[in-house]
């Protein structure tokens, strides 16, 4: 048994130092960090989305390209197409892109045969995308990639 004394209390046991938190200054370089490095990485991600949004619309106007000769087909009438027409195709197209068509219409027979042409795809501040529809066979190749590749 401990030896107390009536006159005095006993003396409290030392207690270990307290964990403590983060210092301000700690916090700060941290945020300084994450926000450098969101810095670094933020222009290289946005241009990256860009080009798939690109890469992903001229995939979809090219999907729909190859589908007129068919639709025309199904339907057993003619079916004529402009930009605007093909525009309206594309519900994701951000504002301000554009669709050409040279000589200013694609045509379909109700048997699914072409007149041809050129559809251009162009988004402000870079190269236009472009196919070539083939007459009779309507055939959809690249003339221009997304991104400027042949």
């Amino acid at each position: 048994m401990p030896k107390t004394s009536v006159c005095c209390r006993p003396r409290p046991e030392p207690r270990l130092p307290r964990a403590r938190g983060f210092t301000l200054l700690e916090l700060l370089v941290v945020l300084l960090l994450v926000a450098l490095a969101a810095g670094l990485v933020g222009p290289p991600m946005a241009r990256a989305l860009d080009s798939a949004r690109e890469r992903g619309v001229a995939a979809d106007l090219h999907a729909a390209l190859e589908g007129l000769g068919v639709r025309a087909f199904q339907r057993g009438t003619a079916l004529a197409v402009d930009g605007p027409a093909l525009k309206a195709m594309l519900p994701d197209l951000p504002t301000g892109w554009r669709v050409e068509v040279s000589p200013g219409m694609l045509q379909y027979g109700p048997t699914g045969v072409s007149s041809g042409g050129e559809v251009r795809l162009i988004a402000p501040g870079r190269a236009a995308v472009a196919w070539r529809v083939a007459a009779l066979t309507g055939e959809v190749q690249w003339l221009q990639r997304p991104g400027g590749a042949q």
